[in-house]
């Protein structure tokens, strides 16, 4: 999905990759399920471990409902940037992350940080509430979408928090154009 970005003082949409982009927690319960590992009984370190696994991040699918964000961002006149966290112990993560979005994003910049707080952007698509949270906490005059997860389904919305289930895209669009 290669697509041509706005001027350099466009405004900034920063996407996240891991459950808005990229299916990641299918994935991840798969391979546990593979090593006899339900789900609800795989410990923190397990997942962690997984998720650490060279490879893990660049395999994963495409999730549709996050990239067809990207042109609604783009038609409103956004440059979009993926934005991921990586794991301070796990550099090959990194490299995986980038890896995936230069396969399925090609053209997009990517940020792979410590912290997502630090980067400063108009707008923040993120499936986190945590993250989303602290990144507004941080920049409240920006704007989060929130693509709908099972697990942020209690999300209180707003006028500059926003949770898409891909039904009123005409909503979002408006949104992104105030």
């Amino acid at each position: 999905m290669s697509c041509a970005e706005p001027d350099e003082n466009a405004p900034l949409a920063l996407v996240d990759l891991g459950d808005t982009l990229a299916e990641c927690t299918p994935a991840l319960d798969a391979a546990l399920a593979r090593l006899g590992t339900p789900d609800n009984e795989a410990s923190e370190e397990r997942r962690r471990a997984m998720l650490a696994t060279t490879g893990f991040w660049s395999g994963l699918a495409p999730r549709v409902a996050g990239l067809s964000l990207l042109p609604l961002l783009r038609d409103a006149g956004y440059r979009v940037t993926v934005l991921t966290q990586g794991p301070r112990d796990a550099p090959q993560v990194w490299a995986d992350k980038v890896a995936w979005c230069r396969k399925h994003l090609p053209g997009v910049s990517v940020i792979v940080t410590d912290d997502k707080m630090l980067v400063r952007g108009d707008v923040l698509v993120d499936d986190w509430l945590p993250y989303v949270e602290r990144w507004q906490r941080h920049w409240p005059d920006a704007l989060a979408i929130v693509p709908a997860q099972p697990w942020n389904v209690q999300m209180v919305t707003g006028p500059r928090r926003l949770r898409d289930d891909g039904h009123d895209r005409a909503a979002l669009a408006a949104a992104l154009k105030r």
